[in-house]
């Protein structure tokens, strides 16, 4: 494939950068092939995934939300690097602050976003402004034991950005039994005896990072070999409506649990 065909891609992050890290590596392997990573840009300063990045060879940079006087200002900061870049495909990697409408208008349908968890556009589900990291899998781990889940499971996903958060059409998913973790307890009971709950995410996220990256990389892939990847939705609802509150109360409980996602 000659260099002018590769879909040069920038990479997301706000902290360890272990997926930009794996797709970059993949990039470099052979494992994916059409992608070309061009550079990192990361949300923090000093993050362990911009050193990651560097060590690769990949250009690095850092634009923080919080210097800049309003969303636009912030957006025209990543314009202007997307664009000196050459940039024609950006994936969100641990990103975790949003996005702003400027960026997301010039990259309609070529910006994706790595999810620990089961969404569903427009109805209740796992995403949203507060979850991100560990709180995501502790809310969907504390939903399936309140309900008493006879066949539990959580999963990576991939999605299109849009405005809000975790709205976008999904991509792809890549669906974890957790089964061997099941617990049958009241949302009140985790509240009052929380480590369980706490061992149970650490270690379901340990079996997560695997499926997440490779999710990511085939996403990726796929773009690499469509124009136009237009997503879905979920054909029936994921969460039935009368837990709807469990939903919430799960999501609650694993913000307190998890203060720094």
């Amino acid at each position: 494939m000659s260099k002018e065909s590769l879909l040069r891609t920038s990479l997301l992050i706000s902290g360890d950068g272990t997926t930009a890290e794996a797709v970059i590596k993949a990039c470099q392997s052979g494992k994916l092939i059409g992608i070309e990573p061009v550079a990192v840009i990361s949300s923090r300063p000093d993050t362990v995934g911009i050193h990651k990045a560097q060590a690769l060879g990949i250009e690095t940079y850092v634009v923080q939300k919080s210097i800049f006087p309003t969303s636009e200002a912030f957006g025209d900061e990543l314009l202007r690097i997307l664009r000196n870049v050459g940039v024609d495909l950006v994936s969100q990697n641990g990103w975790l602050v949003k996005t702003p409408p400027n960026v997301i208008d010039e990259y309609r349908g070529k910006i994706i976003n790595q999810h620990p968890g089961p969404l569903d556009p427009g109805r209740v589900d796992f995403g949203g402004k507060s979850m991100f990291g560990a709180r995501v899998t502790c809310a969907r781990v504390a939903y399936t034991w309140a309900v008493e889940d006879v066949n539990p499971w959580t999963e990576s996903t991939t999605h299109h950005v849009t405005e809000e958060y975790d709205k976008g059409n999904l991509i792809r998913i890549n669906e974890l039994n957790i089964s061997s973790f099941m617990r049958p307890v009241t949302i009140a009971d985790m509240t009052r005896h929380p480590q369980p709950l706490i061992d149970a995410t650490h270690e379901i996220q340990i079996q997560l990072l695997p499926l997440e990256h490779n999710n990511v990389i085939e996403t990726l892939r796929q773009f690499s070999k469509e124009d136009d990847v237009p997503g879905f939705k979920r054909n029936r609802p994921l969460i039935p409506k009368n837990t709807d509150g469990i939903v919430n109360e799960a999501k609650h409980l694993a913000s307190r649990l998890f203060p720094t996602g």
